[in-house]
């Protein structure tokens, strides 16, 4: 009897060091390579405290982007009015801040909330008009660009004046760091410990079963756009608050915002294996911004690593992650030689 519980206990301590290795594996390698790299060019990763502030602020936004964007691209909506959703949020946000006199923590309230609102236009669109979320997300992205360029008055843009108070906030850990683990918290509690995360992940795993067996899928969808959207919202007002005030442009330009967040969610897709989804985005997260930062050095260093180069690449290290993820199986049968 003893011997058993022994092996148990080996066997749990196993398991835990096996998660906690899956865990951390993807952070560290991107840690490691870029510290490496800076070292190579004459620099350092993170040579004083301001690029840590940097890392936090990056992260934050990130980590609001990628929650805002995994919570319909996981159950097949794809959205492209993200982009959009985000810049008009964060002017409302500057604007009613501005004008309220107030500081940044009325601004992310009001983006998120005005995120929730406009999401949540798009939510109904899609389940009354039953169009495919990738057109009804390209006609609101041009809509929410054009209403952004009316609210600022065309070319003018949103900004704080002498008010520092909204750039230092985003660039504080002790502020940013409370906002990611208020998200963490909000995420898990809402996929994991109510009816909605319960029909959530029902109809991500197999949509007319579920919806034969009476989940609401529309309800269910209309909640996804509202949850998305909020967060969205807040990382417009950190984005706003980062650039000191926003230039709205029109014709899709904002699309590209979303593809900030593709490979730190390829990330995730690995690391959730050995833990939930929310942690896993997070540790996703955690890995993307030590390459941003990296990168960031390393630009600074040498004057050809441009932005173009790294958006090579950054594209370059998402299509190998791919690779490995769609044949990880033969992959690790040839590394350890297996068959």
């Amino acid at each position: 009897m003893e011997k058993e519980k022994g092996g148990m206990r080996r066997s749990a301590v196993a398991e835990l060091i096996k998660r906690a290795a899956g865990m951390a594996v993807i952070p560290l390698i991107c840690y490691a390579v870029m510290a490496v790299a800076c070292l190579a060019v004459g620099g350092r990763l993170f040579p004083d405290d301001n690029t840590w502030f940097i890392f936090f602020r990056g992260l934050t936004y990130v980590l609001l982007l990628s929650f805002g964007v995994s919570i319909n691209l996981h159950t097949g909506r794809f959205d492209f009015s993200t982009g959009a959703v985000m810049l008009i949020s964060g002017v409302i946000g500057a604007k009613v801040a501005v004008a309220a006199s107030a500081g940044p923590l009325l601004m992310l309230f009001v983006a998120a909330v005005s995120g929730c609102i406009v999401a949540g236009i798009s939510g109904i669109l899609y389940i009354t008009l039953r169009l495919p979320p990738m057109i009804i997300g390209l006609g609101m992205t041009l809509i929410l660009e054009g209403v952004t360029a009316i609210i600022t008055g065309g070319l003018k843009p949103v900004g704080f004046g002498t008010d520092p108070s909204f750039y230092r906030f985003v660039t504080t850990p002790a502020a940013m760091i409370p906002i990611i683990v208020v998200s963490l918290i909000i995420m898990v509690l809402l996929f994991h410990y109510t009816r909605f995360g319960y029909d959530y992940r029902a109809l991500a795993t197999g949509q007319r079963i579920a919806a034969a067996a009476g989940v609401r899928e529309r309800a269910n969808a209309l909640i996804c756009y509202l949850v998305s959207g909020a967060f969205l919202g807040a990382a417009g007002a950190l984005s706003v608050c980062s650039t000191n005030g926003v230039t709205p442009t029109i014709n899709f330009s904002t699309i590209g915002s979303m593809f900030a967040c593709f490979l730190p969610l390829f990330f995730s897709g690995f690391i959730m294996k050995f833990c939930n989804k929310q942690v896993a985005i997070l540790l996703g997260c955690i890995g993307y911004e030590f390459i941003q930062i990296g990168f960031g050095q390393i630009s600074f260093m040498r004057a050809y690593f441009t932005s173009d180069v790294y958006k090579v690449v950054e594209a370059a290290i998402l299509v190998l992650f791919l690779i490995y993820l769609n044949n990880e199986e033969k992959i690790i049968e040839f590394v350890t030689l297996k068959k």
